[in-house]
């Protein structure tokens, strides 16, 4: 009772699945975390499941990472007794983009308006993509669907250049 770990739960639907993690257990290998899952992309690397064993060069998962999860069928992913990602280490954790795509997380349960999440860095941002949602940042504010980041999604963050923040 004097712990903030969680259990995380996160419905997939059949085929690809844009997620992110606002808390991991402390094994955070690609077979632990996806267990039967088809297949997991993130920015730079993949894995899939072959006859239940993961191959790719995607071997861990991160606090900071969006990920494409492919499942066959809706499914739910679970994560029993996760701590909250927020926070590391090191503190608060630190989100740097390079120009173009950046395939990102969002680390908090709660959701935040997009100008309340990025700050003065939203004049960074060209877009954001969320899975079937999209905002664009405009002169006069941010035009779109998508309205604020939603924990246990993960979002293309489209940088003008690069640039380093905090939720």
């Amino acid at each position: 009772e004097n712990t903030d770990c969680i259990d995380l739960t996160l419905e997939l639907h059949d085929g690809p699945n844009l997620i992110s993690f606002y808390a991991l257990a402390e094994d955070v290998s690609v077979e632990t975390i996806f267990g039967d899952a088809d297949g997991v992309l993130t920015e730079g690397a993949s894995a899939i499941n072959i006859d239940g064993e993961w191959i790719g060069s995607l071997s861990e998962v991160s606090q900071d990472d969006g990920y494409w999860v492919i499942v066959s069928g809706a499914d739910l992913l679970e994560i029993l007794d996760a701590d909250p990602v927020n926070y590391d280490a090191d503190g608060e954790v630190e989100y740097c983009m390079h120009y173009g795509p950046n395939l990102i997380s969002y680390p908090f349960q709660t959701e935040q308006y997009l100008d309340d999440a990025l700050g003065d860095v939203a004049d960074n941002v060209y877009a954001l993509l969320g899975e079937g949602i999209a905002a664009l940042n405009t002169d006069n504010g941010w035009v779109g669907g998508l309205i604020a980041f939603e924990g246990g999604e993960g979002y293309w963050l489209i940088a003008l250049n690069d640039f380093c923040f905090y939720f």
